[in-house]
Formats: C-alpha cells, structure tokens, sequence
C-alpha cells in the first residue's frame, strides 16, 4: 500500500498515562501494518454557549497549546515505533467529535479506556463510549494494562452468541487474525435460566436438568458452526473454541486476561436493539485487560 493510498490509524493523547498506553499500542499496530500513525489531541474549546475563558484565547494560540500535547504524543510513538511515519494534528472540538469527524478518513481509531476526565475514577471515558458508538471506522479502546499486538505468540479471541451482530464479529476476527498470523479463540458464554423459589422449570422445559442441557448444546453447536465458517474462509488458521458457563461480561473479561485483542459485536440476542451498544459490550469496555474492538 503507498503512502498517498493509505488511510491512517488515528490515536486520541490526552497527555495521561493512559492515553500514552493507547499511543504505544497504536503505534505497533501501525508499524506492523505500515501504515501512518495520527496522534490527535483535541483542545475541546468549541462549545455551545461561551464560557469565562473567552475573549483570553484565539484559535491559532489553542490549537499551538493542542498541537504541542499532540508532538508528546509523537514523541511516546516515535521511541516504541522509530521507522513508524507518523504525525501530530490537533483539533479545537471536543475529543469525542474530533474523533467522530476524523473516522471518516482513518482506517481505525484507538483511544484509552479513560483519560483526563472531570470523573477520573469512572470506569470508561465518556470519550471512548461516543467514539465506539458513532464512529465511522472501526475502533479499538485499550486498558491501561501490560498490552501485546496480535501475532504468532498472542492469540485473537471473538466472542459469538450467533447473532448477526456475533457472526460479523467472527468473520472480522478471521481477516484480522490472517492479518497478523495470530491464532483465533472463538468464545461463547452461556447462562443457566431462571429458577424460582418453587422450584418451576423455565417455561417450555420440562425440568432445569433439561434447560441447562439444552442451552449448553447450543452455545457448543455455535461456536462449531462458527468454526467451521472461519477455516471455510481461513483453511490455515488456528482456530480453536471456548465454551464457559456464566455471565457473558465475566467469561469475556477472564478471556481478556491472556488475549491480545478481544473483538466482539456491538449487540446480541438482547430485545433493546435499538441501543447503541449492548449491555455486555458496554461491560466488557470496563473490565477488559486487553484491546476491545466493537464490531457494527
């Protein structure tokens, strides 16, 4: 791919700690792909109405201070990536529509799991759950954690519950994990149903015996099936699959723990599927050790 034809990846750096662990990733990402690297900060100065700060600032002074930032972040990517081509851009919106805006043109945005938020202590950055709702490019959010890229030695998990929304997962874990010749976990989590006090099976079940049985045969019969279609796509691949009773949030943010990327659908089988994000998506964000990437 030239130079002129290829689309860049695009890190957000706020200047945090975890900003710069998003920057380092990004950076390896890119190198391995040869593609350029983007450190966007964003001065957030653009507001709907005026506030005290106005009139003590211009625009050419704001996006000087925001650039700078930007070059300290070209600085973090340039010692992890010394080759890397990459560059620093700054932008006088807030970080979530920076991010928005510029998705049109990047191949894949990656921003930290949180940053200098006026609530630090929140478990996901308000700017990360806008960028991975309304992106127009695939986004990456990375947890301030010990992070590895994709390869031979750090395998790729996609987790499935044979959704739509699973199955596009899966089929973009199979390209990525070609990618960077990494093995492919494909994961299902299942939950035992309801039980009331009187003991009553689920209704349509005969007995809880019988529902446990069931549901277990299904999520063994996605996760072959799911198998199966990716050494369709991939016959190379390693493939191999995971099947674990509990809540779908937990069994995924465990599977994180020796994963270097999770990728799974933005939502599942739930009725809200008007939601932007699914409530075991959103789970995931906060809990995982690894890179999550949402699949639409």
């Amino acid at each position: 791919m030239s130079k002129v034809d290829a689309r860049p990846v695009v890190v957000g750096y706020d200047g945090s700690e975890r900003a710069g662990k998003a920057v380092e990733w990004a950076a390896q990402l890119a190198q391995h792909q040869g593609e350029p690297l983007v450190v966007l900060h964003a001065a957030d100065r653009i507001r709907y109405t005026h506030d005290a700060g106005v009139g003590l600032w211009t625009p050419a002074q704001a996006h000087a201070s925001a650039l700078a930032i930007a070059e300290r972040g070209v600085e973090i990517a340039r010692e992890t990536a010394p080759d890397l081509e990459v560059t620093a851009k700054s932008s006088l919106a807030s970080a979530a529509a920076a991010m928005e805006e510029i998705s049109l043109e990047a191949r894949l945005i990656v921003v930290g799991n949180s940053g200098r938020g006026r609530v630090s202590g929140i478990l996901l950055g308000s700017t990360a759950y806008h960028v991975v709702s309304l992106a127009r490019c695939p986004v990456v959010i990375v947890p301030p954690c010990t992070l590895h890229v994709p390869g031979p030695e750090h395998k790729i998990t996609v987790a499935t519950d044979g959704s739509p929304s699973g199955t596009r997962a899966v089929h973009h874990a199979v390209a990525t994990a070609q990618r960077y010749d990494a093995p492919l976990q494909i994961l299902m989590a299942w939950e035992r149903p309801y039980q009331d006090n009187r003991g009553t099976p689920p209704e349509g079940y005969a007995s809880m015996a019988q529902a446990v049985k069931l549901r277990s045969e299904v999520a063994h019969r996605v996760t072959d099936e799911a198998k199966e279609e990716a050494l369709h796509e991939a016959p190379d691949l390693t493939v191999t699959t995971l099947v674990r009773e509990g809540r779908p949030e937990e069994v995924l943010a465990n599977a994180s723990k020796d994963s270097a990327a999770l990728l799974l659908g933005a939502r599942g089988r739930s009725e809200l599927t008007s939601l932007l994000l699914g409530s075991t998506s959103r789970a995931v964000l906060h809990h995982a050790k690894c890179p999550v990437q949402i699949i639409r």
